[in-house]
């Protein structure tokens, strides 16, 4: 199942079994309304603060604008609930776009006084409206359904159409020049962003949030006034995307869950000690979450939580896939491989995270023998029982074709797997008659960025991470589901060869050494492949005497899963140029 379809599916059914589950507790249920009507305006407040990097002490009023609109619409022009609501969220937008266009020559320090200075305006205008009711507000205004439940309910479709959009916004084209112009608005014009556009499309998406949340918040509680909406429901908003995570979807319905639903449950029967309650646990929160809720729980998914369903995971594929292969002794270790045809041998060498299982759909070559492997730390065979080496991998697979009487054949690597073919030709050409790289290590090593290994490190717990990681490296692959036992074999792998293989890559090296093979190479890189460029598999034609380089359009990183047909036809090509 798509990642973003289970979340969204995780967050309806959580929220349909709470609603269900205090079907009987009014008062609960008016809460969790609450939150779920804040969580749509700190969702709002993020987009703005969190993602487009402008400070807003003001929001509150965005909610207040959408509030009145949508109770003057339905009480005196009586407009439906749902009209009233789309009515309100044009109103606050635009009203974010009148604050937003002097805001765009102010910052930091500057645009927070702005914008607070715009919500106690706003509220102190609608206090002396006496169409708005002035001080006292507006009383008796309808429920969207009867019952608090139905209430709940509506409450939640909003929340949930709310995260759906604000996800496409943040993910297109606008939600990346926002995050351009957060992270340094010269850099941003440098690549071309308007940042003043950016940052009112910003104030724009943001106060229509807000107004929505008013609206809500409107019907929701029945009765609203202008101190409802004041400078401490804007530090609130704040404190609900900073406590639940600046920046992230989840975040404002964490945050809302502290800010509003603690103060709820701990106004009974605690009183005076209410407010140390709350400073205490938003000074906690801070602490032990300093990047937010969200964050936290997101991380602890990724390093914990999934532990327990890959181990049963690992056990499940063990046991359903050790019987469709062979092993054999080689250097002292059992080695898995599986053969397909016959004829004339070829081998084929998997990348990194990878397993024989990725030529599972082109092992049928005509006249051919065709023989892949589970490298050591790999798949179904043993440890290397070493620190992950390039050279030990070409060693093991030496010591494999050895066993299996497998001489002065042609052989396949790809990715990582390309580095250890390249290795093997350089230490034993008598080995491999024919070299073909597949989107390939360079022979002067790949280098890892060294920021980028706290992520990896992840891919050890994360099969999340693992999946979205193979499924980056092979952007053009037809059906998504041909990736799920790929990622249930790259979990096979040994722990510390995680870290391990990119240290490898990066230690790489057999220029030296490559102009004295004289089989036939031909390289191959997918014109999208996001990890080896177009340099670095020009740097490897170079390195071999007569070796040829073709680039294949409309793939990335995995020619070998994306298009299995085309890489037949390769295949055969190339054997029977030989």
């Amino acid at each position: 199942m798509n990642r973003k379809v289970r979340y969204y599916l995780v967050t309806a059914l959580a929220g349909v079994a709470a609603g269900l589950l205090f079907s009987g507790q009014s008062f609960i249920l008016a809460i969790l309304s609450q939150v779920l009507v804040f969580a749509i305006a700190a969702l709002g407040l993020n987009l703005l603060t969190g993602q487009a990097g402008q400070v807003s002490i003001g929001n509150a009023a965005f909610m207040s604008i959408g509030a009145f609109t949508s109770a003057v619409l339905v009480t005196r022009l009586g407009l439906p609930i749902p009209v009233a609501v789309i009515a309100a969220a044009a109103m606050a937008a635009l009203f974010g776009l009148v604050i937003g266009l002097p805001a765009l020559r102010m910052k930091g320090f500057y645009l927070a006084i702005a914008t607070m200075a715009f919500g106690v305006v706003v509220e102190q205008l609608i206090a002396v409206v006496p169409a708005l009711g002035s001080h006292d507000g507006l009383r008796d205004l309808p429920s969207p359904v009867k019952g608090e439940l139905g209430t709940y309910f509506v409450n939640l479709a909003f929340y949930l159409a709310a995260i759906w959009v604000a996800r496409r916004v943040v993910e297109s084209p606008q939600g990346l020049r926002w995050r351009m112009t957060r992270d340094g608005e010269v850099s941003a014009r440098s690549f071309g962003v308007n940042t003043s556009r950016a940052k009112l499309s910003a104030f724009v998406a943001s106060a229509a949030f807000g107004g929505v949340a008013g609206a809500l918040y409107a019907h929701t509680v029945g009765y609203i006034r202008s101190a409802d909406f004041g400078l401490s429901r804007s530090l609130d908003l704040l404190a609900m995307i900073m406590i639940g995570g600046s920046g992230s979807i989840q975040g404002g319905l964490a945050g809302a869950i502290i800010i509003i639903g603690l103060r709820f449950f701990f106004s009974r029967g605690f009183g005076p000690w209410l407010s140390v309650i709350i400073g205490g646990l938003l000074i906690a929160f801070t602490l032990f979450f300093p990047r937010g809720i969200a964050y936290g729980l997101t991380m602890a998914w990724h390093k914990v939580l999934q532990r327990p369903l890959n181990a049963v995971r690992k056990r499940l594929v063990l046991a359903r896939t050790r019987k469709t292969g062979s092993y054999v002794e080689a250097g002292g270790r059992k080695i898995f491989w599986r053969e397909s045809g016959s004829g004339e041998p070829l081998l084929y060498v998997h990348g990194n995270t990878g397993s024989l299982r990725w030529f599972e759909e082109v092992m049928d070559i005509p006249g051919r023998r065709v023989v892949a492997l589970d490298m050591p730390n790999f798949g179904r065979s043993d440890a290397l029982g070493a620190p992950a080496d390039i050279g030990a991998y070409a060693d093991a697979v030496a010591a494999f074709m050895d066993a299996m009487g497998l001489r002065g054949i042609p052989v396949v690597g790809h990715s990582l797997g390309g580095a250890v073919v390249q290795s093997l030709a350089c230490k034993r050409p008598e080995l491999a008659s024919a070299i073909l790289l597949v989107d390939a290590a360079p022979p002067s090593g790949l280098v890892t960025p060294e920021e980028r290994y706290a992520s990896i490190g992840l891919f050890r717990t994360s099969r999340d991470l693992l999946a979205a990681s193979l499924e980056a490296v092979a952007p053009s692959i037809r059906e998504k589901s041909r990736l799920a036992p790929l990622v249930n074999d790259a979990l096979l792998m040994a722990p510390d060869a995680f870290e391990g293989n990119a240290r490898a890559l990066a230690r790489f090296d057999c220029r030296a050494s490559a102009g004295a093979y004289r089989g036939k190479v031909l390289v191959l890189r997918g014109e999208k492949d996001s990890i080896v460029t177009a340099a670095m598999a020009k740097e490897t034609a170079a390195a071999f005497p007569g070796a040829r380089l073709e680039i294949l359009e409309g793939v990335g990183h995995s020619v070998i899963v994306e298009d299995p047909d085309r890489f037949i036809g390769i295949v055969k090509t190339f054997l029977s140029s030989l």
